[in-house]
């Protein structure tokens, strides 16, 4: 029963010992490209490119990108890789990476849980004729993205294939004889699974930073303003002009809304130190309820009983006890010694910056009255002059600005 529900495609020989070593900028591209072909509803398959290195028995897998296709009706997937496209395209991509020595190893698309299906067959023998003849294969699991758990498996599985002769005893049931062929046997393509692993290099890593910051102040694109509508009206005496229309209700602009970019950093900044919070208190927590259901011979020193160790209590671990008390031991060095102190000299701190703020807001108000009563010097002079009979166009030394007049300030 379970060759009958078994794939097809999968091989059951032993492993190659080729061993897959993956980077999560790959990662972010797959993800990156479902995403628009999904939000944009595009049609055909999801397939792509990977680039990376073979060194013996090792592939790293170090970038990513999308492949054109065009329709084959002819085909059993109904899609093939535009060549002509996707000869351009990885010429440019393997020289940008000219530098890494990057070389195609593979491609990427959608499969399900139970593995490889004959729909991509069409695709996989158009790159290992035209391309690579060991291409691999990176398999992304959509249905396993809502079932994922914090330290669970990646969705996806990576496969390497060749050519492989059927089982005979696959063919012969129940012991029947079966026809001699002097003909040769009939090889067919079969995947194996690859063991891989995740690796981060430095400039991966910066990558993956500035992701984890600006998820928290990513926003839809705000609709552009729409003008209000024109129309004309016309007077008594022949004349038009155009006004706005008074007939439509105009919604009004919500300012608390628009955020400044500093403020979305603030707030990014803010929700990783929650999210760090609420991840230590679920850490406390668990040691907590670990301590607490340890045998009172633990917690006690009594001498253990057999009463004591039933199945309502954690099985003791001596290492995981070791770790915790290493970890109150370190306690001291985060809680100062002398609280009393320590609060003192917050709150002197707190102090100097309250004054630097209030000396600063005082400076900005005797700056703008300085402004005023230049402006009102100025007034005071013009009327003067008017008064006398003077000159219209009689200007004002800028030089009288630094006269002490009526509303300056001295400083």
């Amino acid at each position: 029963m379970a060759a009958a529900t078994s794939n097809p495609l999968l091989s059951n020989q032993k492993s190659s010992e080729l061993q897959a070593i993956l980077h999560p900028l790959v990662l972010l591209t797959i993800s990156d490209y479902i995403t628009r072909h999904t939000l944009r509803q595009q049609t055909g398959p999801i397939v792509g490119a990977l680039l990376g290195q073979q060194n013996g028995r090792e592939i790293t897998i170090e970038h990513a990108f999308e492949a054109h296709t065009m329709e084959a009706p002819n085909t059993q997937g109904g899609y093939l890789l535009n060549a002509e496209k996707f000869s351009a395209r990885l010429e440019q991509m393997i020289t940008v990476h000219k530098d890494r020595q990057l070389d195609f190893v593979g491609w990427y698309t959608l499969l399900p849980s139970s593995g490889p299906t004959p729909t991509i067959l069409p695709i996989h023998n158009q790159i290992l004729e035209g391309w690579n003849e060991s291409a691999v294969l990176l398999g992304f699991h959509p249905e396993q993205v809502l079932d994922h758990s914090v330290g669970g498996r990646l969705p996806l599985t990576i496969y390497e294939s060749n050519y492989e002769v059927d089982d005979p005893r696959a063919d012969n049931n129940d012991g029947e004889d079966k026809k001699m062929d002097d003909g040769e046997p009939t090889l067919k393509l079969k995947f194996r699974e690859l063991p891989y692993s995740v690796e981060t290099d430095e400039t991966e890593m910066i990558s993956m930073n500035y992701v984890a910051g600006s998820g928290g102040n990513a926003a839809a694109a705000a609709p552009k303003e729409e003008k209000p509508s024109l129309s004309v009206e016309s007077n008594g005496k022949g004349k038009r002009r155009l006004v706005e229309s008074q007939d439509e209700e105009r919604k009004p602009e919500d300012d608390a809304a628009a955020l400044t970019p500093e403020e979305d950093e603030m707030i990014a900044a803010l929700t990783a130190k929650a999210n760090a919070i609420k991840m230590l208190q679920s850490r406390i927590n668990l040691l907590t309820a670990y301590l607490e259901r340890l045998p009172p011979s633990y917690v006690n020193g009594d001498a253990a009983d057999a009463g004591s160790m039933d199945a309502d209590y954690t099985t003791p671990s001596t290492t995981v006890l070791r770790q915790i008390q290493a970890l109150v031991s370190r306690l001291d060095l985060v809680i100062p010694s002398d609280e009393a102190s320590f609060e003192r000299e917050m709150l002197h701190e707190a102090n100097d910056v309250n004054l630097v703020g209030l000396l600063n807001g005082i400076m900005q108000s005797v700056n703008q009255a300085r402004d005023v009563g230049k402006k009102f010097n100025v007034v005071e002079i013009s009327k003067a002059t008017s008064r006398r009979g003077g000159n219209p166009d009689y200007a004002v030394d800028p030089a009288t600005f630094n006269i002490r007049g009526a509303g300056d300030i001295l400083i």
